[in-house]
Order: structure tokens, then sequence, then C-alpha cells
């Protein structure tokens, strides 16, 4: 049996990582596609490098369209002239359906799965109707999620999110992290606001150790904006997690980073920023009030989220100092957090259960 699967984000990595685990106790070793590092580890090597697929909101989509049309042509290429008995395509919706829709001709012989259902809860609810054209089957990380694809008969399961299986034990130490996103424009636009919120903080808090998490190919961009001996950079993926889960503190761009800190309990600020152009989009389109999955779980702010305008120095330090300062304020958000880690897991882990339900042996 053959199976491709197509992760092109840092968060599909993980997700494809653990599948692929999966796949090969179920001796299933041919397996190719797109990943990154921790999909590399477990012995899949990609057509494509992922940082190819390095961008973040409308404008910046726009403006990188040949490049992302010559990337999809190649990848469509190749799986027409070599289709698998199953293909995988993890998030990254915009290119995950386009690729698919490319390929419906072989819907006869390969069986088409999505892992990661696109936000339809949140904007572009049409999706959920092109989905269901495209795909045999559906896998979702939150419960809410299924009924918006039941409705168009996609065959639609809860697995869980495999962040919250692996149990850990928590340590905290006098650490701060900084997570400013995966994207290379994300990671600049989001440093340049952070440099000074950094250089101040390790003044003030000088007991605390502080690190930036960030990835192999961004660290010298990193260390050319950040430029502060206090600050450690930290891109091994085992490190980045145990340095997660010892904080006291992190301050993180919006995205999966937040419920690896959720599962750690560590007490976060999220931020978020993009062009002009996305932001005014956003803010027309978003249907949600929130953009962190645990202050749209409880339908109210647990953690506080300062967003486009709102992330500036003074108000990310103002957040910072209370979390520091106020046990009260800590302990309440660690609550949520312990609430809505629990609330995540399907009781199996989502690797098991999707393999099983795609592979009939």
């Amino acid at each position: 049996m053959k199976i491709y699967i197509i992760a092109t984000e840092a968060s599909g990595d993980y997700l494809g990582s653990h599948l692929i685990k999966e796949l090969k106790k179920k001796k299933i070793f041919s397996i190719e596609g797109i990943g990154g590092e921790l999909m590399k580890i477990e012995g899949m090597s990609s057509w494509v490098p992922i940082e190819k697929f390095n961008t973040i909101g409308l404008f910046e989509v726009l403006i990188r369209i040949p490049k992302f049309y010559k990337i999809l042509k190649k990848v469509e290429t190749f799986i027409k002239n070599n289709p698998p008995d199953i293909l995988i395509t993890i998030d990254s919706p915009s290119f995950s359906y386009r690729l698919v829709k490319k390929i419906q001709n072989l819907r006869k012989r390969v069986k088409m799965i999505h892992y990661v259902a696109p936000t339809v809860w949140a904007w572009k609810k049409y999706r959920a109707k092109i989905f269901a054209n495209l795909y045999d089957q559906l896998f979702v990380l939150f419960k809410f999620e299924k009924k918006y694809f039941d409705e168009y008969g996609l065959k639609t399961s809860w697995i869980g999110h495999q962040i919250f299986f692996d149990k850990a034990k928590v340590k905290k130490k006098n650490i701060i992290c900084f997570l400013p996103g995966s994207r290379e424009i994300e990671i600049m636009k989001n440093l340049s606001k952070m440099k000074k919120i950094l250089s101040d903080i390790t003044s003030e808090y000088s007991n605390f150790k502080f690190y930036i998490l960030g990835f192999d190919h961004h660290k010298q961009m990193i260390n050319q904006i950040i430029q502060n001996p206090q600050v450690k950079i930290i891109t091994n993926f085992n490190l980045k997690q145990k340095i997660m889960m010892q904080s006291s503190l992190a301050l993180a761009s919006s995205g999966s980073v937040t419920l690896e800190l959720s599962k750690y309990q560590t007490p976060m600020v999220v931020v978020y920023d993009t062009n002009y152009l996305t932001r005014i989009l956003i803010k027309l389109f978003v249907k949600v009030k929130f953009c962190s999955l645990i202050n749209i779980f409880f339908n109210k702010e647990i953690v506080p989220e300062l967003i486009f305008e709102n992330f500036t120095y003074t108000n990310v330090m103002r957040e910072f100092k209370k979390l520091l300062d106020d046990k009260k304020l800590r302990n309440k958000q660690i609550k949520y957090l312990s609430i809505f880690s629990k609330k995540m897991l399907n009781n199996r882990n989502p690797s098991e259960l999707l393999v099983e339900k795609i592979i009939k042996k």
C-alpha cells in the first residue's frame, strides 16, 4: 500500500509525524509527500521543502501566487503520474483543496482524506460544502466541528487533538518563553514588536531565563533582529517542548502553540498582527470574537489577546506584569487551561484512531 501525506505547515508536520509512526506499526512503509523535520525523522523525505510554504494572510498569498501555482502544478503532476492508494492532506485548506480539486479524476482509485477541518465556524462557511464534494473522509480535532460537515454528507470523525494525548509532568521554573510564529513574515512582524519587550523584561526580571522558540531555518534571522545575549534561541523540538512545560509565562503568536502551552498549563498572552489589507478583511468577515481556541471554547477571554493595533509594547508589558505579579490571576488561567486540555481528547491516541479508520486490516 502506498500513502501520500501532504503537510505544509509546522503544526501539520507534527500531526503527520505521528501518523507515520502509526502507519509503520501497520507495516506500511511506502509513505511519501510533503513535510518538515518531524516527518523526516520518521523516514519521509519531502518532495518540496516545507519552508517554501512560508506565508500568512491574504496579501502575502496574492503576491506569491506564481510560486504557489508552480508548487501546486509540480505536486499535481507527480500524483497523477504516480497515484497512491490513499492521499492524506493535513490542514492548510487553501493549498489542500486546490490540489485535491485538480486530481478528482483519480477518485475511483485513490481514497482522499483530509485531517484538520478548515475553520468554517469562524469564516468561509461555504468551504464545508467544497470539502464534502472533494474528499471521501474528514478527521476533525474538535468535537463541535463535526456538525458543520455532517450537514453536507461528508463522512466526518472526531478523533481529538494529538497535542493533548501525551501526558506531561508539569514542573515550573523561572522561565519566560517567546513564540513568534512559524512563518518568516509572521516572525519578522512579531519580533519587531517583541524586541523592546524582550530588552526591558530581561532587565526587570533578571531572576528569569528567557528563550525564543523557533525553527532552524529562521535562527539566523531571529538573531539578527533580536541581538540580545540574554535570550537563547531554541530550535530542537524536544527541548522546545521541555521549555514550554517549564515556563512560568509565554508570549505566543496565535496558532497551534497556544494549544501546546495549554497542555503544559503555561499562562500566556496571545498576540497577532498582519498587514493592513488582511486586517480589514478579518475584521469584516471573521465571525468569532476571539482568535485563541481556549477563548472560543469558553466564549470569554481566559487568555489575554492583543490583536492588531492592540499588540503594543505598553499592552504586552501590562499583561505580563499582571500575570507575573498576581498569583491569583495566574492560577485562574491555569485552572481553565487544565479544564480545556481534558476536553480536547477522545480517550485514545488520535493518530491510532485515524489509521484504524482508513486501514482495514
